[in-house]
C-alpha cells in the first residue's frame, strides 16, 4: 500500500486511521515505529551493512573502545547507540515513535531535495526493552565475536554460563536455539533515554541480524568434533518482509520545503531534534538568513 503525502495536514489525516494496540510486559511492549528516508528508492538497511563493513564490525568496536575507553558506556547496547550517535557505522537502524520526526527526516536532506522522500510506518510492533536478555545476547556477539568461523560450541557454553537463570524468551538449550537468536532478521528495541538526542527525537532502533552462510565441522585431536559457523548480513530487499503491515508513504520532492516550514511552525526542526550547540547555531544562522531574505 502506497500513499502520497503533500502536507502535514494530509499526514495527520493518515495517522488518524492507525489503530493503536498497547500491550506491555516486563520485557516487551507494543509500539508503532516510523522511519523517514530522504530518497524513496533507498533500501531499509543500517549503515554498517550499506557501507560493506559487516566483517569489520568487531574491529571497529575494539578500536574505538581502546581509543576512547572513558567515553564508552559499560552497557553494550548503550555503547553501540552512543557510537552510532557520533557517526560510527553500526547494525542499528534509527527509527522514532514520533511520526512528525520521521516526516522531518524524509524532507530535510538538501542533497536529496530533487528526489521523493518516504516515511515507513511499522504499526503495533512487539518491541523489546533494551534490557531484554535477547538484546544482551546479540550485543555479546557483536562485541566479542567475528562473524566468520565462530566456534558456536564454545559460544554456547559461555552464553549458558552468562545467562543461567534467564526466563523467557531467552532459552539456550542447544546450538540450534543459539542460532535462532543470532539469525533473527530484525529486532525492534526501545532504548533507555541515555542521551539528549534520543530523548528529543523519541528515538528507537531496529537491530539488524545475520543469515547463516556456512557451517564447517573440524575433527580435533582425539575424537571430538567442533562446529564453526560463518554469517552474512541479513538482506531485506522488500520492506514488507521486514514487517507485513508496513505502510510506505511517498513525500514528493516538490513539497519537501513546504512541509519543513509547516513542521517548523509545530516545533519540529533542527533546534528541537539536535540539542547540541553546533545544531543550535546552525538553526539560528539559517533562521536569520531566511528572515533577512524574506524581508528584502
Amino acid at each position: 500500500m502506497n500513499n502520497t503525502i503533500n502536507s502535514v495536514s494530509e499526514y495527520l489525516e493518515f495517522l488518524c486511521t492507525l489503530k493503536q494496540i498497547r500491550n506491555m510486559t516486563h520485557t516487551v511492549s507494543s509500539f508503532t515505529f516510523f522511519r523517514g528516508q530522504a530518497n524513496e528508492k533507498w533500501k531499509i538497511s543500517p549503515s554498517l551493512y550499506r557501507k560493506g563493513l559487516f566483517l569489520s564490525e568487531n574491529t571497529l568496536l575494539t578500536e574505538i573502545r581502546h581509543i576512547c575507553p572513558n567515553d564508552i558506556p559499560e552497557n553494550k547496547f548503550a555503547a553501540l547507540v552512543k557510537m552510532q550517535h557520533y557517526g560510527m557505522p553500526t547494525r542499528l537502524l534509527d527509527t522514532t515513535t514520533n511520526p512528525l520526526v520521521a516526516l522531518y527526516f524524509a524532507c530535510e536532506d538538501t542533497s536529496q531535495k530533487d528526489n521523493n522522500g518516504a516515511v515507513f510506518v511499522f504499526p503495533n510492533l512487539a518491541v523489546s526493552w533494551s534490557t531484554n536478555p535477547v538484546v544482551e545476547l546479540i550485543m555479546d556477539f557483536v562485541f566479542n565475536y567475528h562473524p566468520q568461523h565462530v566456534c558456536v560450541d564454545k559460544m554456547l557454553c559461555n552464553t549458558q554460563r552468562s545467562y543461567p537463570n534467564s526466563a523467557e524468551p531467552l532459552i539456550l538449550k542447544d546450538i540450534e536455539s543459539l542460532l535462532y537468536y543470532l539469525t533473527i532478521p530484525v529486532f525492534p528495541v526501545m532504548p533507555a533515554k541515555t542521551n539528549a538526542r534520543i530523548e528529543a527525537q523519541d528515538g528507537a532502533f531496529f537491530i539488524f541480524g545475520m543469515s547463516l552462510c556456512n557451517q564447517e565441522k573440524i575433527l580435533n585431536s582425539g575424537t571430538s568434533e567442533t562446529s564453526y559457523y560463518s554469517f552474512d548480513p541479513v538482506e531485506i530487499e522488500d520492506h514488507q518482509k521486514l514487517c507485513q503491515s508496513v505502510v510506505k508513504l511517498i513525500i514528493p520532492s516538490s513539497v519537501k520545503e513546504t512541509i519543513l516550514e509547516q513542521l517548523d511552525m509545530l516545533g519540529i526542526n533542527e533546534r528541537k531534534l539536535f540539542p547540541d550547540l553546533s545544531h543550535q547555531i546552525s538553526y539560528a544562522v539559517s533562521t536569520v538568513i531566511k528572515n533577512r531574505f524574506s524581508v528584502n
